[in-house]
């Protein structure tokens, strides 16, 4: 198809236009809550504006400002808004925006009735087949089921998505963001691998990756998770999922330690014989890194390595090979907001 234009993956103009649209969506609200890099929740109460208006303006601002088009949706509580927001793309009719909490009740059941269950927010794919199994179906059959199934079914997590659907708000706006309980840094390879140092490689500079933001957050882990797996679109192929877990007995946030630790996991479930399409490694059970370390167990010399301004530019004997586990980004967009060699030309 001519009309189709192919591009790699470009996380840095994402990251810098992202910031751009959530300092633009800022200035409409005292409170915000920047919940992902295309998501935002703005706290509207109080504002004395008419607020299809003033929503209106933030869409076509964004939109004059950065080029990205956003659709808004108003809610009472957070489930709602996302639900609106859903109906605001999906019908042209309301020009992007859509305050769900002006729907007659009818008319609001009518749409519920029209959403499937899993297309709620909060509500997985998981989530979606225990209630299927019990003849939940769409949103309104979640509406009108009794919540004491609901929380058998799914939890306090359940019973509070089943509350905000009501309009009884649980969710609250997180003007700050909640301390990171893992952090995950995973990648898809250029091409599948099936050699042990390649692999090794790519999973070495990916610990490298969550060190880093374990740092950023005076973070350290108690657990580290080792995954690789077959790419599970190969219907030629068997899917095969491989992972391992370990506990720490003592916080670390020392890269020395944990990439060692990470080549010992990845020995344990290695296969060969496949060849692997995507991995990573997950640090878990976080706390603030200021634990009493073991000095039999941590390198205090090569922590202050790695912790040093150009420690960077230090690279393991495990990061070191042909990099063919790198994306390959062979149609990838310029870095127009990022790169002075890569500015837009006008």
């Amino acid at each position: 198809d001519k009309s189709v234009v192919v591009k790699s993956s470009n996380y840095p103009l994402y990251g810098d236009m992202s910031s751009r649209v959530m300092k633009v969506i800022s200035q409409y609200s005292p409170v915000q809550e920047v919940y992902s890099i295309d998501e935002s929740f703005l706290d509207l109460s109080g504002l004395m504006v008419n607020l299809n208006t003033h929503m209106q303006a933030l869409k076509n601002q964004v939109k004059s400002w950065t080029g990205i088009p956003v659709c808004v949706g108003m809610g009472s509580t957070k489930v709602l808004a996302k639900l609106a927001n859903r109906i605001a793309k999906i019908y042209p009719r309301f020009n992007g925006v859509f305050d769900i909490d002006a729907l007659p009740d009818d008319r609001f059941k009518k749409l519920l009735d029209s959403v499937e269950a899993v297309d709620v927010w909060g509500i997985g794919r998981k989530s979606a087949q225990k209630l299927n199994q019990v003849g939940i179906h769409s949103a309104y059959d979640f509406y009108q089921a009794d919540i004491g199934i609901i929380e058998t079914l799914l939890g306090v997590n359940g019973k509070r998505i089943y509350r905000e659907l009501y309009g009884h708000s649980c969710l609250a706006i997180e003007e700050i963001a909640p301390p990171r309980r893992q952090i995950v840094s995973s990648r898809s390879f250029g091409l599948d691998l099936s050699d042990f140092n390649e692999i090794n490689q790519a999973l070495t500079s990916l610990t490298r990756k969550a060190v880093n933001k374990l740092k950023q957050q005076s973070l350290a882990a108690t657990s580290m998770s080792v995954f690789i797996y077959t790419n599970p679109f190969k219907k030629d192929a068997e899917c095969i999922n491989l992972s391992k877990t370990i506990g720490m007995s003592t916080p670390i946030s020392d890269e020395s330690l944990l990439i060692p630790l990470c080549a010992k996991l990845l020995k344990k479930i290695y296969e060969p014989g496949y060849g692997f399409y995507k991995g990573g490694v997950m640090l878990g059970n976080l706390t603030p890194d200021k634990s009493q370390q073991d000095l039999f167990v941590i390198s205090q010399k090569s922590k202050q390595l790695t912790d040093h301004p150009y420690g960077n530019l230090l690279r393991y004997a495990s990061e070191l090979g042909n990099d063919r586990w790198l994306p390959r980004a062979e149609f990838q967009s310029n870095r127009f907001t990022t790169h002075w060699a890569e500015l837009l030309c006008v």
